[in-house]
Parts: structure tokens; sequence; C-alpha cells
């Protein structure tokens, strides 16, 4: 979880450090001035935002929603010593309360608040496309028994949620055979085995089809690719110019990344 710091209150140390005792939790920065926090949020993942009581209560309630807006699965934690206007901010969505004074315990109670909202909101499944293509769910990897169905769903990943069909199927997968009957059983065969492999991980939602079209539900994965190509700053750290490297057709794309990196 990466999280980032608006704000300068000396009376938060102890805030500040409870929040490093987080396991998998890194503060990615610390702002004084809301514009350059949004500059980060735009290159960064950002997963959780800790508002102090330091800045003009107009700035931070213009902030808040506009984050609200712009990054609706963002977690907002509002320190403040002032009970005015909580009805309101409790009501967005993902957004908690921290009242002064605190004790430490109160302290550790909204992290595990934070922790939880954090769990509850992560895609369960990611998709790793630089070097090896590999597909997790809940952080472990699917063992398909079909390497032509993982590739199959390698290509629609690869579309980035734009329909496939049939026949585009064959000619990425099977390019040196014909489009006959025999190749369009094969393909569809291939799509239900896909799906089955995709039940059988309860992530069969994940390929949507219609009337022979394929195409992947992006609300339900997070992947590599996507945050690239989204211009994050983290995601071109972790790609090395190797893209679905055991697909031979996934090399046209790969030269278009570099671009981004």
């Amino acid at each position: 979880m990466n999280a980032i710091l608006l704000g300068n209150d000396q009376d938060d140390l102890d805030f500040e450090e409870c929040l490093t005792e987080m396991p998998d939790l890194v503060i990615a920065g610390k702002y004084e001035e809301a514009q350059v926090a949004q500059k980060c949020l735009q290159t960064t993942t950002i997963d959780l935002v800790v508002l102090y009581d330091g800045q003009p209560e107009q700035d931070r309630q213009e902030l808040r929603e506009q984050l609200a807006e712009q990054y609706p699965q963002l977690i907002v934690l509002y320190i403040t010593q002032s009970g005015e206007n909580l009805e309101r901010i409790l009501h967005q969505r993902h957004t908690l309360v921290l009242l002064k004074p605190y004790t430490r315990g109160e302290i550790e109670d909204k992290l595990e608040m934070v922790r939880l909202l954090y769990q509850n909101r992560r895609k369960r499944i990611y998709a790793r496309t630089f070097g090896y293509f590999d597909l997790f769910v809940d952080g472990k990897p699917v063992m398909f028994k079909s390497a032509k169905a993982k590739e199959l769903l390698a290509m629609l990943i690869d579309r980035q949620g734009g329909t496939v069909d049939s026949d585009q199927i064959i000619a990425t997968l099977w390019g040196d055979r014909p489009k006959d009957g025999a190749t369009q059983s094969l393909c569809s065969k291939l799509c239900k085995t896909l799906q089955q492999e995709l039940k059988e991980y309860d992530i069969e939602e994940l390929l949507i089809t219609s009337r022979g079209n394929r195409r992947i539900n992006l609300e339900l994965l997070d992947c590599d690719l996507y945050d690239l190509l989204a211009g994050k700053e983290d995601a071109g750290k972790r790609y090395y110019g190797e893209y679905m490297t055991e697909y031979d057709w996934a090399v046209y794309r790969n030269y278009s990344l570099a671009k981004y990196v």
C-alpha cells in the first residue's frame, strides 16, 4: 500500500510512527501543497492520502471532493481537531476521520480500518505481462491446464478490453491453419476450456462473451501493461524491455512500449 501525507503538523509524529509500522505500507511522499501532491497521484499508484489539520478547512474540503471524483478507489484519512462537517466527510466513500486528541490505541484502530478498506477494494485478479505472462488471484498464480487457453487469455488482455472474434483468435493462435469448420470448432472448444479454467478459480466473470465475440472485463483486474499505458511511474520501473516473452504475436506490442519508459 502506497501512502502520501498532505500537511505539516508536528503534533502528529505519533501517528506517523504508527503508520511506518504498518506492514507492506510505503510512505511515497510528504507534501504541504495540494497541487504538488496531486502531481504525485498522477504519476504513482497511491492507495492512501492522509490529510492533516494544518490547512484551511475550505481547501481540504475542496481537495477531498476532488479526490473522491478523480480517484474513487482512493482511501482518505482525515486528521482533525474539529468535529465540524464530520457527517459530510463520513458520507464520502473510503473516507475515515481521526479526531484529536487521540491515543495510540485509537491510531492503531483507525489504521486497521484503513487496512481492511484496502483489502476489500483491491481487485482480486492481477495480470503480469512484463516478461512471461501470468495471472494471479488473491496473490496466487493460476495454474492453467491448457497452455492454449492461457495464451487466449493473454491475447484478450493484450487487447485491453477490445472485442475479439473467432477469426481473429484463429489468425493469432493458429496462423498456419486454414479457417475451416474444423478450426472454428477447435476455437469454440478452446473458449469453453478457458471459461472452465477461470471458473475453477471463481473468476469466470473475467471473460465476457457476446454474439461470438470475447473480451476481458477490465473492471475485475489490475495489469502492469495497463498501469504503464496510463502513465504510472512505478509501472515503468517494472518494465525491462520484455513483454509476454513466450508469444511471438506479442513482439509488436513490445516494440511500442519503449516510449512509455
